[in-house]
């Protein structure tokens, strides 16, 4: 299992291209005079005079964007491509030693499947976060600050397990809220095609929950006040899990509150349980963590699966 651990320097980068906020982080640490003087902060300036990337912060966004895509690309693929070769390809006939579902593979058809779906929103996510980076970049609003200082270290260390539940909170009833019956098959029934899952479904979805998602983790950088290290080191580990949790290859928990990554195989698997993405809390307090004796299947909706006996009498 160490070649899995060792990804995760790699996997350090956000997926959807959230790691150039990275950038704009260092940049506003060692200048934090730029973007006061830019043409739309200068008061010498006519507005009138200003083009319209100017006058909305956006000077210079396709070098943001054409970044973002080039390192997230570059980042999705060789963590992908790194599962992909060294399990699915060189230790397939061993999936038994390494394999949350030994013997059971995607089909090539939902193989090229995950990999253009997720390719596709990884394209629309890295340009997104471009454009957001280049806003805050150029003295657009934000309510990210950069120095732990400015609002108390007491609110410096608590901000970091609070934005993780806010995280894993939100994802788990916005995740369960997909598995409605009508949600499930008109959304997300496009994730859970990949009944094997691998590195690559991590962002293969329905591009209205991807962004749903993504709106989420960022939210908090324009409503509440947060701290650009903590924001980025929450939302760069979620990111890491995330493509951990969907590589199918079995992983113990590295931290206490992480369950191993058999935990959301087993939700690709059985369909209607294990909601939660980074921690077991939310299943727990909702009783909605599969169990043993309990039947689970696509039609077997709310979380709680079905007894053997009631299933037996069907």
């Amino acid at each position: 299992m160490s070649n899995v651990l060792s990804t995760r320097e790699q996997a350090a980068w956000s997926l959807s291209g959230d790691w150039l906020l990275v950038v704009v982080n260092l940049w506003k640490q060692f200048q934090p005079e730029y973007g006061r003087n830019t043409p739309f902060g200068s008061q010498e300036n006519n507005a009138t005079d200003l083009t319209w990337l100017e006058r909305h912060r956006l000077q210079n966004v396709q070098y943001f964007i054409l970044l973002s895509l080039l390192i997230s690309f570059s980042v999705f693929y060789s963590m992908g491509g790194y599962f992909q070769y060294f399990y699915y390809i060189k230790r397939r006939e061993q999936s038994e030693e390494w394999k949350c579902q030994p013997n059971k593979f995607l089909t090539k058809e939902n193989e090229r499947h995950e990999f253009i779906a997720g390719s596709v929103n990884m394209a629309c996510g890295a340009t997104v976060s471009g454009i957001l980076a280049c806003f805050i970049l150029n003295g657009g609003y934000s309510t990210l600050y950069y120095s732990a200082s400015e609002r108390g270290w007491l609110y410096f260390v608590l901000s970091g397990p609070i934005y993780y539940l806010y995280i894993d909170g939100v994802s788990y009833y916005l995740h369960r809220t997909f598995h409605n019956p009508y949600l499930y098959k008109k959304i997300h029934k496009h994730h859970h095609r990949y009944h094997q899952p691998t590195a690559f479904s991590a962002v293969a979805m329905h591009p209205v929950e991807f962004f749903m998602y993504q709106a989420v983790m960022a939210l908090p950088i324009f409503t509440v006040p947060i701290h650009a290290g903590v924001f980025l080191t929450v939302l760069m580990y979620f990111y890491y899990y995330g493509m951990i949790d969907h590589s199918g290859v079995k992983m113990d928990a590295i931290w206490p509150w992480q369950p191993p990554s058999t935990f959301h195989d087993n939700h690709h698997q059985y369909f209607h349980c294990n909601f939660g993405f980074n921690s077991l809390l939310f299943d727990w307090m909702f009783d909605t963590l599969r169990k043993e004796g309990r039947v689970y299947g696509e039609d077997i909706f709310g979380g709680r699966g079905r007894s053997i006996e009631n299933d037996k009498e069907k």
